[in-house]
């Protein structure tokens, strides 16, 4: 499981552009295939926003950051474009309303898009900040 979830991130990290300036001369046709966390308690949070994410909250739930839900993502995403694997055990069902991922950095709020829908945590593949 190990080589699998660093293998998705170096491919996510080569699609949106931490590829050395020599690399991007060429176009790169990278396919990064996360449809394997579908069914998981993973989800892939890919961050284009200009600063860190210090937290990300649902209703009143911080589901990542410090002290977040039983302290399964205690960590925070640097500014972007930068990526990270969210444990989202026990998530599904939560969030169901629209604009209800809120990523909170310095330079205000943000809000996610969950790529199986709002709520579906276990269909889900990602959650983007733009």
């Amino acid at each position: 499981m190990k080589k699998v979830i660093c293998g998705v991130l170096l491919a996510a990290s080569l699609a949106i552009g931490s590829v050395p300036a020599y690399a991007q001369t060429k176009p790169l046709n990278i396919k990064t295939r996360l449809d394997h966390f579908q069914g998981t308690q993973w989800v892939l949070v890919i961050s284009y926003l200009p600063s860190e994410i210090v937290s990300i909250t649902c209703e009143k739930w911080t589901m990542l950051g410090i002290k977040s839900y039983k302290d399964q993502n205690n960590f925070t995403i640097p500014a972007g474009p930068s990526i990270a694997v969210m444990n989202a055990n026990k998530f599904d069902g939560y969030c169901a309303q629209a604009n209800s991922i809120v990523a909170h950095t310095d330079d205000g709020d943000f809000v996610g898009i969950l790529d199986g829908g709002a709520g579906n945590w276990n269909a889900s593949t990602k959650l983007v900040f733009k």
